[in-house]
């Protein structure tokens, strides 16, 4: 230690208690592990980008993994281990995988030192392989996500500031809305506002902060509003149906393949939008992002006729499927005929009955 280093230290000593932090890898491994922010901000320098962005903002999302880390962990086992990607520039850089001592969930830092031992920087890598096989990839990785208007060289232009501008607008009325309910109609006024803001947004060249956030937050609530638009249609394939005398199956077939269009799209209502709580409850959380709930009543002929769908339309697409169990295993998703030989009214067709 250094005379001027010996002499700051008795400056601060007389102030009264002092931490002395060295500023190295090993403390600032133990200082993660701890899951500890106040160390962390006296090991990082000030004057230092880590993950391509300034100190302030790596800490604040690192404090955010943390919280997430401390719902079920209150430490973290650290492993040694380095970039494994062929396409990365950082293949072969060391670095250390994080793993919740309870859950298993897991981050993971590229680690790199100054000559005198310091920490030069550190960011996250999504091709990370341990020394030991430690890592189970079935349970959730926790990331930092730095976007590209909180890095340092980012340089804003007049169309990222309107769009940004609009972007904070769109999602503060829907943040002013939290802990309340949003009705139907509050619903399509905010999606139409909005449409042409989303319609200008190309997610993949939008990954800044706010634009990010509006975009999926638009595509979610857009999702439900799909529904609403379908409502009136529900309610008249369920008035339909009422009417079907059931004894007589080509009445029942008939009526699956008039609205079959509405049982591929009614297919993501559950999981996607309702969930089991949300039925039990009466109210459906808009965004998971956000406290803002409606009532499921404006989806209630939606969930009706998706239910009816759900009991009858596998049931008889199954009795007339027209191809081999080996033809039914083999299909795939995305071939060419998935769609049309998925349809009940093909087979129907091709048997000759409708």
């Amino acid at each position: 230690m250094t005379p001027e280093q010996l002499k700051l230290i008795k400056q601060l000593a007389q102030l009264g208690d002092v931490t002395i932090v060295k500023r190295g890898t090993s403390s600032l491994i133990n200082a993660i592990s701890e899951m500890d922010s106040k160390t962390l901000e006296l090991i990082l320098e000030d004057n230092v980008s880590y993950q391509d962005t300034i100190k302030t903002i790596f800490l604040q999302k690192l404090k955010e993994v943390f919280k997430d880390f401390q719902k079920e962990d209150n430490k973290l086992i650290p492993y040694e281990g380095k970039c494994n990607s062929d396409k990365c520039i950082n293949k072969n850089k060391k670095g250390i995988a994080f793993v919740g001592n309870k859950s298993g969930r897991y981050s993971n830092f590229i680690i790199e030192e100054n000559e005198d031992g310091s920490v030069k920087d550190i960011y996250t890598c999504s091709d990370f392989c341990t020394n030991e096989n430690v890592i189970n990839e079935n349970k959730k990785k926790l990331d930092i996500t730095v976007y590209n208007d909180e890095k340092v060289n980012f340089k804003p232009s007049s169309s990222y500031n309107y769009l940004k501008n609009k972007s904070i607008t769109a999602l503060n009325e829907i943040k002013q809305l939290n802990n309340c309910e949003i009705s139907k109609d509050e619903i399509i006024t905010w999606i139409k506002s909005y449409e042409e803001l989303y319609n200008s947004m190309n997610w993949i060249n939008n990954y800044y902060k706010y634009h990010y956030s509006f975009y999926w937050l638009y595509y979610h609530i857009n999702e439900i509003y799909k529904f609403l638009i379908i409502e009136n249609e529900a309610k008249i394939a369920i008035d339909e149906f009422k009417s079907i005398n059931l004894d007589r199956e080509i009445d029942l077939l008939k009526w699956l393949v008039k609205y079959e269009h509405l049982y591929n799209e009614l297919i993501l209502l559950y999981g996607n939008i309702v969930s089991e709580e949300s039925l039990q409850t009466g109210n459906c959380v808009l965004h998971k992002d956000h406290t803002v709930y409606f009532k499921i009543d404006i989806l209630r002929n939606c969930i009706d006729l998706q239910e009816l769908l759900e009991k009858h339309y596998y049931e008889k697409l199954n009795k007339y499927n027209t191809l081999s169990p080996e033809e039914q295993e083999n299909k795939i998703p995305f071939d060419d005929d998935y769609e049309r030989t998925s349809s009940l009214k093909y087979h129907l067709q091709v048997r000759g009955i409708i």
